[in-house]
């Protein structure tokens, strides 16, 4: 479900709920009562499918368009500071005169 349009969403929700039904009436026809549906493992799974679609339905809802939001977040660019001023190389940095050993004592 990549599609960010609410109408194949919707179709989405739509087959999942007729699934929904389709197995409930078959799961009535063997003989199982509402306690023992619910506890269907195929059931929960389309019922969870359907919980997904509907919340991704109410995020789409929620968000603005793309267009609208790159407008929003889109912010005038400021100069670098460093573009300005090039900075000067640093010296080499000195290196310390290595210490000598003493002799080893015999």
């Amino acid at each position: 479900m990549n599609s960010r349009k609410i109408e194949m969403r919707e179709n989405r929700l739509n087959l999942v709920k007729d699934r929904v039904e389709a197995r409930r009436k078959l799961l009535a026809a063997r003989g199982l009562d509402e306690k023992q549906i619910k506890k269907d493992s195929t059931m929960r799974q389309l019922l969870a499918e359907a919980r997904m679609v509907k919340r991704s339905i109410k995020t789409i809802k929620r968000e603005p368009p793309k267009a609208e939001q790159a407008e929003k977040t889109a912010k005038p660019k400021k100069p670098a500071k460093g573009a300005a001023q090039p900075k000067a190389p640093k010296p080499p940095k000195e290196k310390k005169p290595k210490k000598e050993e003493p002799p080893p004592p015999d």
